[in-house]
C-alpha cells in the first residue's frame, strides 16, 4: 500500500488545507518532517526527492483504506460501523479507580510492553501533549491521561524514539487518530521499526479540540487492541473494547491481578453508540461538504440527497 506522493504533497492536501491533527505519523519516521514545538503541528524540514513519501503515505488524513488496514491488522472486517472490529466489550473498574493504569501495569508486569509512550502536556493554550517515554508503571501514573485532550500532540513520534532507543516492545496510549496513522504505518510497505509496537490503547475520544477533528470519524479507536471509554458506563467505570489477542491478554492478566474486576460482562452498548453515531455523522457530513453527488449536471446537497432518498 504505497501511493506516489511526496512531503509536498502533504503540505498542500493536509496541513495547508485545515486537516492535520497533529498526531505525529508523518515525522515519526521520516527526518524530512519535523513538528511545531508549540502547536505540535507537522511540516516540511526541506525538500524531499522521494517521490513515493514515507509521510505522506503514513498520515491518517492523506488517504485512509480502512478495509484493507482492517485486513491486515486482524484479519477481518468490521460487522459494527461506529465501534469497528473487536472479540468482546465489558463494563469494568478498578481497584484504584484508574482502569487505564490498571491496564498499563498488567502489561508491564506480563511483559506485554517494556516501555510506553504517553502524552505529556505542555500547559499552553490551545492544550498540546509531547510524546514523553516511560519504563514502568509506576512513572506511568501521572500521565495517563483523563481526557482526549491530555493526548492532543504528536504521540506517535514517540513510537519512533523509542525504536531509536533500541526497545523491543513498544506501548501506547493515544487518541484514534494516532492509532489511524500508527496503523497505516504498520500495515505499509515501508520499513521504519513501528513493527516494535506491541500495545495500542485508545482514549474512545469526545472530539477533540483542533481543526482537523472535524474531519475525523473514528471515535471509539478502531485500531487499537483495546479501547477505552467512559462514556457509556457510569464513572467511575468505563467499557472496554477488545479488538485482538494482545489485548485480552491485557484484560486477562489486569482481571487475574485483581486491578480490575468486570461489573457487567454484557453491557449495555446503547449510550455508548449513540455518543459515536451521532459525532460520525456530524463529521460525515463535514467531510462531505456543501456538495455531496453530482448527477450528470445536478449537484446535490446533503440535504437534498436525504430527502430524495427518504421519498
Amino acid at each position: 500500500m504505497k501511493v506516489e506522493k511526496s512531503s509536498q504533497d502533504l503540505e498542500n492536501e493536509v496541513i495547508y488545507a485545515g486537516l492535520c491533527i497533529h498526531c505525529g505519523s508523518c515525522n515519526a519516521f521520516c527526518p524530512h518532517m519535523d513538528f511545531n514545538q508549540t502547536t505540535g503541528e507537522a511540516f516540511v524540514v526541506d525538500e524531499c526527492a522521494e517521490t513515493v513519501g514515507l509521510c505522506y503515505n503514513s498520515c491518517p488524513r492523506s488517504f485512509l483504506p480502512i478495509k484493507e488496514i482492517e485486513q491486515k491488522l486482524f484479519g477481518e472486517s468490521r460487522i459494527d460501523l461506529g465501534v469497528g472490529v473487536y472479540k468482546d466489550i465489558i463494563q469494568v473498574k478498578a481497584k484504584n479507580d484508574d482502569i487505564l493504569h490498571a491496564l498499563v501495569e498488567a502489561a508491564f508486569k506480563e511483559g506485554v510492553i517494556e516501555c510506553l509512550v504517553l502524552g505529556e502536556p505542555n500547559g499552553a493554550k490551545p492544550a498540546v501533549s509531547f510524546p514523553k517515554i516511560v519504563y514502568n508503571a509506576k512513572d506511568a501514573k501521572k500521565l495517563i491521561p483523563q481526557k482526549t485532550m491530555d493526548n492532543a500532540g504528536p504521540l506517535v513520534t514517540g513510537i519512533g524514539q523509542a525504536y531509536k532507543e533500541y526497545k523491543k516492545n513498544i506501548g501506547i496510549i493515544a487518541n484514534p487518530c494516532h492509532l489511524q496513522g500508527l496503523a497505516k504505518i504498520l500495515v505499509s510497505d515501508f520499513n521504519t521499526g513501528a513493527e516494535k509496537t506491541s500495545l495500542k490503547i485508545a482514549f474512545a475520544c469526545s472530539s477533540g479540540g483542533m481543526a482537523g477533528c472535524k474531519y475525523c470519524t473514528d471515535f471509539s479507536g478502531e485500531f487499537s487492541d483495546i479501547s477505552y471509554s467512559p462514556w457509556g458506563a457510569p464513572k467511575p467505570e468505563a467499557l472496554l473494547i477488545i479488538r485482538t489477542a494482545v489485548g485480552q491478554k491485557v484484560v486477562d492478566a489486569a482481571k487475574k491481578m485483581k486491578l480490575i474486576e468486570v461489573t457487567n460482562p454484557n453491557p449495555d452498548l446503547s449510550e455508548m453508540k449513540k455518543f459515536l453515531n451521532k459525532k460520525r455523522k456530524k463529521n460525515f457530513k463535514t467531510l462531505l461538504g456543501k456538495s455531496l453527488v453530482r448527477a450528470k449536471y445536478l449537484d446535490f446537497s446533503y440535504d437534498e440527497l436525504k430527502d430524495i432518498l427518504e421519498e
